[in-house]
Order: structure tokens, then sequence, then C-alpha cells
């Protein structure tokens, strides 16, 4: 029993003594291993790397940077002529093609026609001036005949102007659809054509009066020319009607009919309105020629009869360019060789006049324009080196010398060196180098906003000393301008600052990466 109490007490005593060991030990390598880490800890805390830069470098007193469009020195942006459908289309995007090359054909079928009898007119004028001698007699008759043709196209002109104003062109204008905003916001084609066609309106009476007092010893030259004059305004004032309908997508009815028939009209009325305008000039032609014809039979009268076939040759071949100018209308043929960049027409769409068909350039002759501010530009010359895209180099080969009205800016042209790999119609950042002793007085200390650190007391940009510590410097800003600001005090273009303040202070030691 003794033995017993012993152990159990013994027992007791030893576990307490291992315990209170225990937690000695436990405490102790807590101590150590606490110390150490926190040791490690404070060797491994890093050390902020900051970019430090010149001011000098970051004001951009030598050198600007723009944005500059790649185009084809020698390029054509062609335009449809004629309305109606497109018959054919000969060509594609990316073929190559010569000068005078027929891209595609409007349909040409009454034009056609026209040049055929004009062709059978002139080589009838042609055999005729092999057999036939017109007396001055007969120069009157051809004389006569020309004055009744420019007397008949006058009138003929008044009426199918008058018809086309009063019963197509004044409900349109009136119609309420030009009242709403969708076309207001066209721009300033409605008030032009508002009063254009008030101004006919107030022509015709007057052009009525005349055209029916003329007589074939009237001065019908001037009465051709008239007729001409309104008959292009009218011209003038549909084709604005048409670029309005083009730039609108209304579902509104116009005079009762949709805006897509309203464009179809308006084609068909200058369609009618150019054929008047090609009689005009065909008599215009004759009546010249005739003069022409009665002046030489009175000089050769008295010799004899001289013969006036010359005069009915170059009325023939008058009326033989007019037909052929009005064929070359339904064609759209290409002025320049080169590529075809952008083709508009598919075969079986309806096309109106002055409508976008082709882009076609020679890819292989390429410039840049651009345009800079009036200061800048005073520091540019021609001759001057441009990087581009800091691939490729230019040169300055103009430089205007008056400020576009439109954006404000002076145009620039940079030829591209053969070597660069740019695309017609791509845009690129073209860099220029002011000339020194033009830009020693744009001496702005500029700055990004990320080198500046707002505090209770102002801006302040850092420095780093000898010592890798920051310190600060009180700065005035100036105007800012996207992420730069002109620094006005507190800093020269000798000091070297901290590019990135953020997360600094004064007296935090830091490394520099860069300087």
């Amino acid at each position: 029993m003794f033995n017993y109490i012993f152990l159990v007490r013994n027992r007791r005593a030893f576990l307490l003594v291992l315990t209170v060991a225990v937690m000695s030990v436990a405490l102790l390598l807590y101590f150590v291993f606490s110390q150490d880490t926190t040791k490690e800890a404070l060797t491994m805390s890093p050390i902020k790397s900051v970019v430090v830069k010149n001011v000098a470098d970051l004001s951009p007193m030598n050198s600007f940077e723009v944005v500059g469009t790649v185009q084809a020195i020698s390029e054509a942006t062609l335009q449809t002529e004629a309305g109606g459908r497109v018959t054919a289309v000969n060509s594609e995007i990316g073929q190559s093609v010569r000068a005078g090359a027929v891209l595609a054909t409007i349909e040409n079928r009454s034009e056609s026609a026209s040049l055929l009898q004009a062709q059978g007119a002139y080589e009838a004028a042609l055999a005729g001036a092999a057999s036939s001698n017109v007396s001055v007699e007969q120069a009157n008759n051809v004389m006569k005949a020309a004055q009744n043709a420019a007397l008949t196209a006058v009138r003929a002109a008044y009426t199918n102007v008058s018809h086309v104003y009063y019963t197509n062109l004044t409900d349109v204008l009136d119609d309420k659809f030009f009242t709403s905003p969708s076309v207001i916001l066209i721009g300033s084609s409605l008030p032009i054509a508002k009063s254009e066609g008030k101004a006919i309106e107030r022509l015709l009476p007057t052009w009525q009066t005349i055209s029916v007092a003329l007589t074939t010893s009237s001065d019908l030259e001037s009465a051709l020319l008239d007729a001409k004059t309104n008959t292009l305004r009218t011209i003038a004032l549909v084709d604005i009607l048409i670029k309005i309908f083009n730039e609108t997508s209304t579902s509104q009815a116009i005079v009762g009919v949709s805006v897509e028939t309203q464009r179809i009209n308006m084609s068909n009325l200058r369609a009618s309105l150019n054929e008047t305008l090609s009689a005009l000039e065909s008599s215009e032609i004759g009546l010249k020629n005739a003069s022409e014809t009665v002046t030489l039979a009175q000089l050769g009268s008295t010799g004899g009869v001289v013969s006036a076939a010359n005069a009915q040759i170059k009325i023939a071949l008058g009326s033989l360019r007019a037909a052929q100018a009005n064929y070359e209308k339904t064609i759209v043929r290409t002025p320049i060789s080169g590529v075809i960049n952008a083709l508009y027409l598919k075969t079986g769409d309806y096309v109106s006049p002055s409508q976008p068909a082709a882009i076609v350039a020679n890819n292989q002759g390429l410039q840049i324009l651009t345009a800079v501010s009036s200061e800048d530009s005073q520091t540019l010359a021609v001759g001057d080196e441009v990087t581009i895209d800091d691939t490729s180099s230019g040169i300055i080969t103009a430089l205007a010398s008056a400020l576009d009205p439109t954006t404000g800016k002076v145009a620039i042209k940079v030829s591209v060196s053969e070597n660069a790999t740019l695309k017609n119609g791509s845009t690129v950042t073209l860099s220029f180098t002011k000339n020194r002793s033009q830009a020693e007085h744009a001496q702005d200390i500029i700055v990004p906003l990320s080198a500046l650190k707002m505090t209770a007391a102002g801006p302040v940009v850092f420095f780093v000393g000898n010592d890798s510590k920051l310190t600060s410097q009180p700065v005035v800003l100036g105007v800012i301008s996207g992420d730069r600001v002109i620094i006005t005090e507190g800093l020269t273009l000798l000091d070297a600052i901290v590019m990135d303040a953020r997360g600094l202070k004064t007296g935090q030691t830091v490394s520099v990466t860069k300087k």
C-alpha cells in the first residue's frame, strides 16, 4: 500500500516537471524563431524602384508627333455621270487596269441610238461636201434653217423646264417632308434647294415672255445662252434633291410616293433636262456654223458660187460630238492606270448621277497627307526628314503657306521612301523634328501628370539624392493638356525627376532603374 501511494505521488510530480520543461522549450523556440522571422522580414523588405528622366527630355521642344493618312500620289475617285440600270461590270477589286479601261456600263440604248444617228448625219455631210456647191441663196437657206432650229430649241427648253418645275419640283419642295428633322439635319442642301426653287419660279415668267416674242431676226445667240443657263440651273436644283433623297432613309411618303420612287423620278427629270441642254448646244453650234457659211458665201458671191458643205459638216460634227458626250456619260471609264481599290457597282443595280462608282490608284507611288498647327509649321521646311511609325522615313515635299479654313491647320505632304511597308489608306504617326533656330522660343517645361504628387501644401515632384533617398520639390502648375501639364515654376530643363510619384514619400529609399 505504501509503495503504491509513493509511486502515484512521484508520477504526478514527474508529469508536472515534464510539462513545465516542455512549455519552457516551446517558449524558447517561439522566441528564437520569431526573432529570426522578424529579422528575415526586415532583411527582405523590397526597396521601390523608380524611373528618373531629365526634364529636357520630357519637354517636346525639339520634336512633335501628328497623325497622317497614306494616299496614292495618283488616285482617281470615279462617279456615275448618268442615272439608270447597271448593265455590265467589267472589273473587280484588286484588278490592275490601264487608263481608258471601261469598268462598268449603264443602260444606254437611247444614247447609243442618238450616237448612231449623229454618225450617219456626219457621214452624209462628208459625202455632200464632195459633190455639192451652195450659193449665197442656199447659204441663207441654211442660216434660216439654223435660226428656226434655234428658235424651236429655246421655246422647247422653256416648255420642258417650266413643265418640270411646275408639275414636279414645286410639289416636292412644298411637301411637309422637307420640314422633318431627318431632312433638316442633312445640312445646307435643303435651304439651297428652297432658295433655288424660288429663284427659278421668279425667272420663268420673264423667260416665257421673251421666248414668245422671239423671231428669226432676234438675238438668238443670247436667247440660247439664257436658255442654257436656266436649264443648267434647273438641273442643279434636281441634283440637290437627288442628293437629299440619297441621304435620307425615311419611309415617309413625298407627294404620295416613296423616297426611292422620288429618287427615280428626279433622275428621269434630270435625263429629260440633259436632252434639252444637248438640243440647245446643238442649235448653238448650228447657228454659229450657219453664220460662218453665209459669210463665206457672201465673200465669194461675186466670182460665182462657193461650197457651204463645210458648214453642214460642222453642224453634223457638233451633233456627233454632243451625242458622243451623252453616250460617254453612261460609261464608267478610268482616267488613270492603277489598281481598283474600291468598286461600288453591281450588275442590275439602279444608280443615280454623281453616285460613287470606284476608286483607282497607283498603290506603288504613295504620299502622306497631314496637318499641323500654325506655330509648329513655322519650325518646319520643305526637305525636312520625317519619321513614320518609328519604322521608316520620309521627306516634307509640300508645306502650305496658309491655314486651311476647314481644319484651322497648315496642310503638309510627306513623300514615302520606296522601301516603306505602308498601305494606301492606312493611318500612321509622323514624328517631326523642329529646326533648332526656330524652336528656341519653345522652352515650356512639360511633365506627365504621373510625376506629380498632390500634398496639402500643393503639388510636388520628387528628386533622388546621392543617398538614394527621395526629396520633394514644390512646383506651380500651368495649362493641363491630356496627360501632361506645363510647369511654370519650380523646375528647370536640367533637373531629373521621378516619372511616377504614386505611393512615394519624402525620405523614402529607392533604387533608380533608368536615368
